[in-house]
C-alpha cells in the first residue's frame, strides 16, 4: 500500500489529473487530497471591477461573490468525482478543503504524512497563484526529497 497526496491549487485540467491518478494508484493505496480554497477574488480581478461608480457597488460585490462561489463549487464537484473514482478503483480517499492562508499547516502535514509521492496541480493564473501562496509551497517542496508530479492546470510540467 502506497500513500500519495494530491494538492489542488487549480481546478483546470482535472481530466488529465484523473488519468494520471488512474495510472499511479492501485487497490488499497491511500490518496490524501488537499483542495486549497480561494476565499476572495484575485487582486487583478478586483482592480478590473473596482470602478464602483461605473458598475455600482452591488454589481461589484455580486461579481466578486460569484467568482469565489464558482471556484469553490468546482473544488467541491471535483472532490465528489474523486470519491466515485476511489470507490471504483478501491483506494482509500482522505479529502480536505484548505483555506488559502494555511500554507504552514499544509507543509507540516506533508512532512508528517510519510508520503510515497505527491501530485500538485498549480495554476498558470499568477493572480490566483499569488492568492493561494503557490510559490511558497513550490519553493519549500524543491527542498524536500519527496517524489513529485507537478502539473499546471492539468498539463504535466517538464
Amino acid at each position: 500500500m502506497k500513500k500519495y497526496m494530491l494538492i489542488l491549487f487549480s481546478y483546470g485540467g482535472l481530466k488529465k489529473i484523473n488519468k494520471h491518478l488512474k495510472k499511479n494508484l492501485k487497490q488499497d493505496d491511500q490518496l490524501l487530497v488537499r483542495a486549497v480554497m480561494l476565499e476572495e477574488v484575485p487582486k487583478l480581478f478586483n482592480h478590473l471591477i473596482s470602478d464602483v461608480g461605473f458598475l455600482g457597488e452591488k454589481v461589484v460585490s455580486d461579481v466578486e461573490d460569484s467568482v469565489v462561489d464558482i471556484y469553490q463549487d468546482n473544488a467541491k464537484d471535483y472532490l465528489a468525482e474523486l470519491k466515485e473514482l476511489a470507490a471504483a478503483m478501491n483506494f482509500k480517499l482522505d479529502k480536505k478543503l484548505i483555506k488559502q492562508n494555511k500554507a504552514e499547516e499544509l507543509k507540516q502535514e506533508i512532512k508528517t504524512a510519510e508520503l510515497d509521492r505527491i501530485f500538485i496541480n498549480f495554476s498558470h493564473n499568477e493572480f490566483v497563484s499569488d492568492q493561494v501562496k503557490e510559490d511558497e509551497i513550490r519553493c519549500w517542496l524543491k527542498k524536500t526529497e519527496l517524489p513529485q508530479d507537478i502539473f499546471y492546470d492539468g498539463k504535466k510540467a517538464k
